[in-house]
Parts: structure tokens; sequence; C-alpha cells
């Protein structure tokens, strides 16, 4: 392990090593006989300087070095000697030390009375204290030579004083210029950094010439004579006006040293040794004094040129400008911050000459002249004043000059004004920025609202404050707290939930209900930021708020309109389905029914297969019946339309319900009077007003209560029916509108939304078609229905149906001929129905006819150009593949139109959306049809 002594232990060890170097070279300088006194002895001022630098408490550094010394004298010495005077020593110095730190710090040098006075007390007192103790006890102890006279005494005191003091002021101030600053880690004189040829060679030189001055003096009998040391003044005042404080102590004990060594080797007497003492005293007193001032005012020059360059660094890294106006010569100066920044020389930035005046903005020039006015008359303690100026370049630039009156003359009256300038361009812009933000915040229509981390509100911009105007107290909204604001669940969640995250993230979007002063409710989609403030680590936070309200609107109509969508598209999914159902099973109950009839012709009469086949007819018709309903639903008519009176038929309707309803219902018909008639299938209207009205009875059941059924015929325009028939598109115009109503056990929601579909039903006992086939009419019928009910307080049903402009005399059924009608020659069957074929060809064998068959349109065709001469009419089927009905009829139509064609179909939908101009058949056989209906169509045409 290397080791290393610390300063403090090399201070102790070079303490030691010149303690036995000084004190063996006293002998040199002895002045008493017999006893080590000298007129310089440096150890004195080795242990002092050592006590003042590490304190009283190494006391016993010195007292082992005195003690060592004592024994190395070689002169005889008694053995209590050798305590008693290294102890004298060591107490004396050591008291003296705790005095110079408690009064003055570990620093003894002169400088300031304080200190001059503390220096020179302890460079004089401690050494007569020592004298005069030392002095005593040999005069006391017989075994050591000793004055033998009072004067001899005092002689002695005053040499064994003036050699320790002469130790003290050439030792001392050594150690603490050059040994204190290394000991406290601060920059020392004696550094390799301070070091420099020049400087090393010039110090060199002046001390030369100071040594020489001292010899020539010493050595030249005339200058000798005559004590001319006062030469020596010279070059130590020279030394001391350029070195300072380091340089006189070193020079004094220079001149200590070498005019010791001098005066020992010329064997110079005892009073010119005295004579030197004085001089050397007077030199110790000039070089410190002079020196001490010179650091003093060279450590001020240097604090004065560190307070300026940190004064300049201040004003430098604040951008802050001076300036200084003589009011009198009206002359302005500034330093060199303005100017750079302008691009200006320093002459031409005089802001109030007539030159410079032109820098400032016109518009700003009249406020400063006011201001600086002001402040010279003294109506105002300070001029402040925020102006342009004009740069260089053309820009303008911003200033914000602030100063007061620094000097007056006799009279009172300023002749100087000084302050600082600065640019505020920045901040300025800054500001001018900030202004339009907020003036943007206060256009927006979104609503903006900042508080503080308690939720006091602290700002809030005019779109909010137009929707809250006040608070329900009536006080204005700032201060209040977001709670009074949000209340109830919106402003739990802003606390619980909003707050919080924009805490952890510094931000929070969501959509929450503000209350404003009326008490509507608004939605709103609200960001939420988190401010920190530096100050205080706290939070503020903004709520920016958009009104919702119509995309809250948007999207419900548009979540409706998908709804009646997808309601639509699933109605038109079942009406396909239910068409094509009630398509295939009619062809199948035309076979059925056909093949019924035909077995009736080949029966005798009274044949007990005759009950059978009714029954067999009999089940078919009611199959028939329910795929008229299918159809009805699906908006396929099987009927032709003509002209109705819903009056009339809802009279007729109810001479036939009216035996079999509840006798505890009342029934109500508010007919409307004048009410117009309407294109409709009678018999399906009247299945409409009978599924209705029986559903009504069901839902009232035998509590009994009231059926209501009204009419009215007004118009209506686009929007009024949009409103009512939500999602059906009804165009403007003259309507008649049926109402059923009853006060039965009403519908929830889930079962009001299913009620249209087919073979839903609540019923124990239902088929689930009835609804069904009331909507697919209404549609058929080009009209609107609408339902109202609500669980326990009854249904009512609106339907509307185009009415008629003009009025006709409803359209009567043709009666069935009586009687078995037959006829002749050749008719065309065309269908895709095997069945349908061949059960239509033995029912026209049957009546008489020549069937000829043809299984498609092309065929069809076909067949009808090969006997087109010979045919009597056209049995054909609407829906086929390939070529449909009407396809193939018009190109009979083309070939030969005195050929009658009868289409045959389970519904008539595509016949009745015909144009006027198209080619329309001679009549239609509906689905499915036996040999009467057949018989019916037949005879209606070819008659």
């Amino acid at each position: 392990m290397k080791f290393r002594l610390s300063r403090v232990q090399w201070l102790c060890v070079g303490y030691v090593v010149l303690h036995f170097a000084a004190h063996l070279s006293a002998r040199w300088f002895a002045v008493v006989p017999g006893i080590s006194v000298s007129i310089w002895y440096p150890p004195c001022g080795l242990a002092l300087s050592l006590l003042v630098l590490l304190g009283p408490r190494y006391w016993w550094v010195v007292f082992l070095a005195n003690f060592a010394g004592a024994w190395l004298t070689p002169t005889p010495r008694v053995p209590w000697t050798a305590f008693f005077f290294p102890g004298l020593i060591t107490a004396n110095y050591t008291l003296a030390a705790w005095l110079v730190r408690k009064y003055l710090g570990p620093r003894l040098l002169p400088g300031g009375r304080r200190g001059t006075w503390i220096f020179s007390l302890a460079m004089i007192v401690p050494p007569l204290v020592v004298a005069l103790i030392g002095t005593s006890v040999i005069t006391i102890d017989a075994s050591f030579p000793h004055p033998s006279t009072v004067a001899q005494f005092f002689r002695s005191v005053v040499d064994w004083a003036i050699g320790d003091a002469s130790g003290l002021l050439t030792v001392v101030p050594v150690i603490m210029v050059f040994v204190a600053p290394w000991l406290r880690g601060a920059p020392s004189p004696l550094e390799p950094r301070n070091f420099s040829v020049e400087g090393a060679a010039i110090a060199a030189g002046r001390a030369i010439v100071l040594l020489g001055t001292l010899i020539l003096v010493l050595t030249v009998p005339l200058l000798r004579d005559h004590s001319a040391f006062y030469i020596c003044f010279l070059p130590l005042v020279w030394i001391c006006v350029h070195h300072g404080l380091p340089g006189a102590t070193l020079a004094t004990l220079l001149i200590m040293i070498v005019g010791l060594v001098g005066m020992r080797l010329t064997n110079t007497s005892l009073d010119f040794s005295y004579i030197f003492l004085l001089f050397e005293i007077a030199v110790i007193g000039v070089g410190l004094g002079l020196g001490a001032s010179v650091t003093r005012r060279n450590e001020a020059e240097i604090k004065l040129a560190g307070s300026q360059a940190r004064l300049d660094r201040v004003i430098a890294g604040a951008q802050l400008g001076l300036w200084d106006w003589n009011v009198p010569e009206r002359r302005f100066e500034a330093n060199t911050l303005l100017t750079t920044k302008l691009g200006y020389t320093a002459e031409k930035v005089t802001a109030l000459d007539e030159s410079g005046a032109t820098l400032i903005h016109p518009s700003d020039l009249p406020m400063v002249v006011k201001a600086l006015t002001e402040h010279i008359e003294g109506r105002s303690s300070l001029y402040e004043a925020e102006y342009r100026l004009k740069a260089a370049n053309g820009n303008w630039h911003w200033i914000h000059s602030r100063g007061s009156v620094v000097l007056r003359d006799r009279e009172q009256r300023p002749t100087r004004i000084s302050g600082t300038h600065v640019d505020i361009s920045e901040r300025r812009h800054a500001e001018s920025e900030i202004r339009r933000l907020f003036n943007i915040i206060e256009a927006t229509p979104d609503f903006v609202l900042t508080t503080d981390a308690q939720g006091r509100v602290l700002y809030a911009n005019a779109a909010l404050l137009a929707v809250w105007t006040h608070t329900e107290s009536g006080s204005p909204w700032l201060g209040r707290h977001l709670g009074q604001l949000f209340p109830g669940e919106p402003g739990r969640r802003l606390n619980e939930e909003a707050i919080p995250a924009a805490k952890a993230h510094g931000m929070w979007q969501g959509e929450i209900a503000l209350t404003s002063a009326p008490g509507r409710t608004i939605p709103v989609s609200q960001v939420v930021l988190a401010h920190r403030v530096e100050e205080s680590e706290d939070f503020t936070f903004s709520f920016i708020m958009r009104d919702i309200s119509d995309q809250k609107h948007a999207e419900a109509e548009r979540i409706e309109h998908e709804r009646n969508l997808l309601q639509l598209q699933k109605n038109e999914s079942l009406s396909v389905l239910a068409g094509g159902i009630a398509h295939d099973f009619n062809n199948l109950l035309t076979a059925v029914v056909g093949n019924a009839n035909l077995a009736k012709f080949d029966l005798p009469p009274g044949a007990p297969a005759h009950e059978l086949l009714g029954n067999i007819e009999q089940a078919a018709a009611r199959a028939s019946a329910l795929c008229h309903q299918m159809l009805a639903y699906a908006g396929r008519t099987s009927v032709a339309f003509a002209e109705v009176d819903l009056n009339r038929l809802i009279d007729d309707t109810f001479q036939l319900l009216e035996p079999g309803l509840n006798k505890k219902i009342e029934f109500q018909f508010e007919r409307g009077h004048s009410l117009a008639p309407v294109l409709a299938a009678s018999a399906q209207m009247q299945q409409v007003v009978m599924n209705l009205a029986l559903n009504a009875a069901d839902a009232i059941g035998e509590k009994g209560g009231r059926l209501t059924i009204r009419t009215t015929s007004r118009r209506c325009s686009a929007e009024e029916l949009a409103e009512i028939f939500s999602g059906q598109p009804l165009p403007e115009g003259n309507y008649a509108l049926l109402e059923v109503e009853d006060t039965g056990c009403g519908m929830t929601a889930e079962v009001r939304s299913r009620i249209f579909e087919p073979f839903f039903t609540t019923k124990f006992t239902g088929q689930g078609l009835g609804l069904a086939a009331v909507i697919g009419v209404v549609r058929s019928h080009r009209g609107g229905i609408t339902v109202h009910s609500e669980a326990g307080k009854g249904t009512r049903f609106r339907l509307a149906f185009p009415a008629l402009e003009t009025h006709s005399a409803p359209e009567e059924l043709k009666a069935a001929p009586e009687g078995k009608w037959r006829g002749s020659g050749k008719i065309l069957v065309v269908d895709d129905d095997g069945l349908i074929r061949q059960v239509t060809r033995l029912l026209l064998t049957k009546l008489g006819f020549t069937p000829v068959i043809a299984s498609d349109g092309v065929q069809g065709v076909a067949a009808f150009r090969e006997h087109a001469d010979d045919l009597r009419a056209v049995l054909l089927d609407l829906t086929m593949p390939g070529m449909d009905g009407f396809e193939a009829h018009a190109e009979m139509h083309r070939h030969n139109a005195r050929v009658p064609v009868i289409l045959m179909s389970g519904f008539s939908q595509k016949l009745s959306k015909l144009p006027p101009e198209a080619i329309h058949p001679a009549g239609v056989l509906a689905k499915p049809f036996g040999v009467e209906q057949l018989c019916e169509r037949l005879q209606s045409v070819l008659d």
C-alpha cells in the first residue's frame, strides 16, 4: 500500500526540519554571550505560524521540536532547563495563536485596522513575555551567565525580544502568504500554473537589484559608515508596487538573511547590528504595509473586474440592455445589446433626438414622449414604456424600456436618467398568438371549460356560457364546482373515470351528457386534458365538448332506417318464400280439384263416391283459401281490383261476424261521411277487416270491452305520412283511413315487433297468417299500416289506402252459369307443370273441346303458329322458365291478335301493374280452378 502524507502532516514535518535548521543557525546571530539570544530567531515565527494555521491542539509538535532543539544546543545546561524553556515558548505562542484565531481567524497578516492591530500585537507581545520571563529565570539561576546590573537586565530583555520579534516579522508573513493558501487548497503564488519565464526573470532582476543595493551598503565603507540602509527602500518599494504582499514578504526576508550573513562575515560591531535591526524593522513595516496596500488594491481591482465581468455576463445572459440619457445635452447612450439586435452602430441609436426619433414607430412615439415627460416633471416615480423600434433590415422590434432619474442639479432638476431595455418581440408575438387563440376559443361553437385540481371552474368560453347562462342559484359560473355543473351520473363519471385517466395518460375521450340552464340534456363528445402546474406539482384540467345532438339524431334516424330496411328485407324474403310456396301449392291444388271434378263426371248419380269427392273438393277449397292468405302476405292478388266503398264493405262484414262475437263486447262503427272509394279487391279487403276485428275480439276476451272501427278520408302530406307510417314511403295525396281500436290486453314491444311475421302467433290455436295476410293486402293495395299498443292499454291499428278521385258503381261479381255449358274447337294449353297440363286436357275434353298441349312458352308459341287459324282460345300459364306468359302472349298477339288468350296464375300482381299501352289478356283464370271456374271463364270469353 502506497504511503501518502496529508498536507497537515507535510506542514508538521516541514516545521520540525526548519525549526532545527533555524535553531542551529541562531548561533551565528548570538548577541548575549553564553546563551542563544539572537537578533533574529526564526523558530518563533515558525511556531506561531504552525499554531495559527493548525490550531492550538498542535502544541505538542512545537514542544517536542523546542525540547529536541534545547538538547542539541552545545552550551551546558542543567536538566530542568531542558523542559522549562521549551515549555515556556510553547505555552506563550500557543496562547498567542489561540487569541489570534479567536479574533482574526487562521490568517495572520496586516490588512485593515483590526487585522493590522492584531498582527502588530502578535509580533510584539509574545516576544516580550518570553524575553522577560526567560531573562528573569537566567538572573535567578546562578548556573547561567546573567547580567549583574538592572541596565544589563533590561538590555538582555530587549535583545531577546528584538531577536524573537524579528523572527516573527520575517517568517510569519512569508508562511501566511505562501503556505497558508496551499494548506487550504486555494491558489498559491508559488503554484506552477502562475509561473512564467518572463515573470520569473523580472522578479529575479528586481531581487538582484535589492540584493546588490544591500551588499553595497554593507561593503562600501562610505555607505556603511553613514548607515545608508535607506538606499534599499528604493528597490523595496519597486518590488512592493509590482508584486504586492508576496514580493514584500520575500524582500524583507531576503534583506534580513543577507544583512545578518553580511554582518557576520564582516565582523560588524554590535552597535551596527542594532542600527541594522532598526533598519530591518522599518523595512518590515514599510514593506508589509505597502505590500498589503498594493495587494488589497490588486484584489479590489480583481474583484471589481470580476464583478464587472459577472455583471456583463448577467446582462448578456438576461438579454438586458442598458441606457443612459443626458437630459441637458439630450444625448442618449446604450450598450451594444440593442445596437446588435437592431443592426445599427452605437451612434445611430439615439432614440429621443431628432434623428433617432425616426427609429420609433410613429404610432408609439407620442406615448414614449409622454411617459418620459411625466417622469421628468415628477408626475411618475418610474419611466416605463413599450414601443417598436425599426431595425436596419426594416423589421420592427418590440422594446420594453424602464428607468428613473439618477442625478439632479442644485435646483433638483434631473440631469441623468438611466435604465434598462429588453427586446420583448417574442413575448409580444406570443401574447398576440395567445389573443388569437383565445379569440378562436371564444368564437368556436364547441364548449370549452377549465378547472383547477379541486374542480373549481376557472374559465368557460362564450358557447358554454350561452348554454349555462346561470347556475341554479343564479350566481355566475366562475368558482362553481364541476359537480354542480354536471350533476348526477355525468359528474360521477368525470370524477371517477375521466379525470383519473387524464392524470395518468394526459387525455381522456368519451361521451357525456351536459345539462343546460333550462334543464335540457345535451349529449356531447368530450376530451379532457390534464395540465401539470410546475409551481405546485398539481394539475388543471381542460374540458373540450362538442354538441352531438344532431349527430345522435342522425344516428338514431340511420338506425331506424336500417331497422326498417332490415324489416322490409325480411318481409320481402318471407314474401318471396310465401309466394313461391303458394304458387306451387296452387298448381297441386288445381290437379287435385280437376281430378275430383273428372271423377264426378264418370260416376252415376247417387253413387257413394260423390260424397267423398265432395270432401276432397272442400278440403282443396280450404287449402286454396290458405294459399290466398299466403299470396296476400306476399302482396300478390289472385283476383282483379274494383272500386270499393269501405263503409259498405264493413257493414257487410259485420253482418257475418256479429253472430259469433262475444255479447260483452261493445261494437262502435264511427262511419266517415262522404268517404272516398278505393281501388281494391273486395274479398281481400273483407279479409283485412275480419282478421283485425277477430284479433281485437280475442284480445278483449271474456271480460268484455269496446271494439271501435273508424273510417275517414282526407288529403295527407308526405311529411305527415312519413311520421305516421314510418318506413313506408307513401306519396302525398287523398287517402281513405281505417282505424280498428280495442280495449283489450294490448301487446308488449317484443310482441309488437313480430306480429306481421308469418306463422307467428300468441294464440293457443292459430296459424299465424292473419296479420301477415293483412300487411300483404295493404302492400298490394299500395297502402300503409301502423300499430300502437301497450300491455294492458289496448291496441289501435291505423290503415291508409289511396282514394279514387271519381266515384263509380262497384263491380258486382258475376254469377256462375247454371247447368253444364259445352263448347267445341281447339284450345291451346301452355303450362310447365305436367299435372296441370293433364287435368286441363281432360277437363277440356269433357267440355267438348280439343286440347293442344305445350310444356313451356317456346313450345306454346310454336304450337300457336301451327294451329292459329283453328284455335278458339289459349290457356297460358303466367310463370314459366325460359319464356314467361307475358312474352309468349306478346308473340302470339303479333302472329294473330284475334285468338283470345286466358292467363292462368295464382296471383295477378303483375297484371295490375301493366301500363295502359301494354297487351292485355282476354281473361284471367285463378289457380286452383275446377270445372265450374274453367267453364265460367271460357264461356265469358268465347260468348
